[in-house]
């Protein structure tokens, strides 16, 4: 899927991006972060045309080629969310990606991005030495390399089956259950349905959130709300209707690198 060039980009210095690897890497805390496919290839475009507007249709047919067209605003908008989440739980404090409204998105030219050509460094193995063969061992050779041969063959056709189930699975899985990781927050004053990111150790963050921004809700619209105790950025999707439910929505995403409590 991607094009093996060996290069990596360096992103404000600390966070790597390996595309072959599908992986985020904080040079300080060596923290990794696996992202999925479509997410990798996403920014790995944005990445390429750095400082430049990237158009939603030009990120679809990069990350989904030929099925681009049938890819719902949702699962696209989830793989947007996702590396952006993803960039908040390493604590990047500026916002890396950009919306702009009706034309699409960009990594603005403050952000700094260093290609790094990536060496792969193999490993010698050790050299393995073999037994002498005897006549009585010659014998039994050929047995033992069909068998070897056999265990080969049973591998990759197990291994092909479990690739080709996860390439025809993973679009429908992914689209319906990234949302299940956040949770439905209590009724507050006003219009919304909050759902708060479940994987935080708890919601006090989002909580004073809300209480310091009602104008935020209004026209029943839906808010998730991405935030962690322990740092400082918060993120804001403001959409109007469900994820789940809608393949026809309008969403606006606002970040905050910095909000400290009040």
């Amino acid at each position: 899927m991607f094009e093996a060039d060996n290069l990596c980009y360096l992103i404000e210095s600390k966070i790597m991006f390996i595309p072959e690897k599908l992986s985020l890497v904080h040079t300080d805390s060596h923290e990794q972060i696996k992202l999925k496919p479509t997410a990798s290839l996403c920014l790995l475009l944005l990445l390429r045309k750095h400082a430049e507007i990237v158009t939603q249709n030009e990120l679809l047919a990069f990350a989904w080629g030929e099925s681009h067209r049938q890819v719902s605003f949702n699962a696209f908008y989830q793989s947007i969310l996702s590396l952006r989440k993803s960039f908040l739980q390493m604590n990047v404090e500026k916002q890396i990606i950009t919306t702009i409204p009706r034309k699409g998105l960009i990594i603005q030219p403050e952000i700094t991005v260093e290609i790094i050509q990536d060496p792969v460094v193999v490993e010698p193995q050790a050299e393995t030495l073999l037994p002498p063969v005897t006549a009585e061992t010659a014998a039994e050779i050929p047995e033992k390399q069909k068998k070897v041969r056999l265990n080969l063959a049973e591998v990759i056709i197990i291994m092909c089956t479990i690739l080709i189930s996860g390439v025809l699975l993973y679009p429908r899985v992914f689209s319906e259950n990234y949302f299940s990781g956040y949770v439905s927050a209590k009724k507050y004053d006003g219009q919304c349905h909050y759902f708060f990111n479940d994987d935080a150790s708890n919601h006090i963050r989002h909580e004073e959130f809300i209480k310091e921004h009602p104008e935020m809700c209004s026209d029943d619209k839906f808010l998730y709300l991405t935030a962690y105790p322990e740092t400082k950025n918060i993120s804001v999707i403001l959409c109007s209707t469900s994820m789940e439910q809608s393949h026809d929505n309008a969403c606006q995403s606002i970040y905050y690198p910095r909000y400290d409590r009040k």
